[in-house]
């Protein structure tokens, strides 16, 4: 019987894995690598796409803020139009003065005696009574009488009526009165008459061919 002859060469490790052999370990590392890479990419894509969109809204808040400015400024021009116009009327109510003359039907005896033809305007209204409120006096030329109105250019005469000391004050340049009284017709020597030269006034007493008669119990000074 022949012994076996003994292997020439080392033997192997029992259980040894040959270089070479299973790879199953580099392939689990490179899939992992792998996933982390693309982990990566996609965190990079997501804080570019955040910042994309972080941009969208400052330009909405930046294009809001641009309109909400105008709409503003829109609004002050009107406030401030609307505060101009307010002080214009008030501007023009303060030229204009205060207080009015009206007829039983309304009409404004101011507005007759500013027309081309006062005489024929307040004619029309002679024997009708009148009430002035708040009515300025603009100048008082006589013992008996007095220009009232908003200028020199309208303006009407009032002739005071009844005994000597009736009037319950003097009449004074200046003063804002009231009172009741009636459109009265007069020729060219009225002006005259009641004490009325060129520099007071008496040619356009006497174009105006009209004044008012009020009794001096029926004027008293507005409060």
């Amino acid at each position: 019987m022949t012994a076996a002859r003994p292997s020439s060469g080392p033997a192997a490790p029992h259980g040894a894995t040959p270089v070479g052999g299973d790879n199953r370990g580099g392939g689990r590392k490179r899939a992992l690598l792998l996933g982390a890479l693309l982990l990566a990419i996609l965190i990079v894509a997501a804080l570019l796409l955040s910042q994309c969109g972080s941009d969208d809204p400052d330009e909405s808040g930046a294009s809001g803020s641009g309109t909400t400015s105008t709409s503003s400024s829109g609004r002050s021009s009107a406030s401030s139009s609307s505060a101009g116009a307010t002080a214009g009327s008030s501007g023009a109510a303060a030229a204009a003065g205060s207080g009015q003359i009206v007829t039983a039907d309304g009409r404004s005896v101011l507005d007759l005696v500013a027309q081309a033809d006062p005489a024929a305007a307040l004619g029309a209204l002679a024997g009708q009574p009148v009430t002035g409120t708040g009515v300025r006096v603009l100048s008082v030329p006589a013992d008996e009488g007095f220009w009232v109105g908003t200028s020199d250019q309208q303006r009407v005469w009032v002739q005071l009526t009844g005994e000597v000391g009736e009037s319950p004050y003097q009449v004074t340049e200046g003063d804002t009165v009231d009172f009741e009284g009636t459109v009265v017709a007069h020729d060219a020597a009225f002006a005259a008459g009641v004490g009325v030269d060129d520099a007071e006034g008496a040619g356009q007493l006497t174009s105006q061919g009209s004044h008012l008669e009020v009794a001096k119990s029926a004027v008293a000074l507005s409060r």
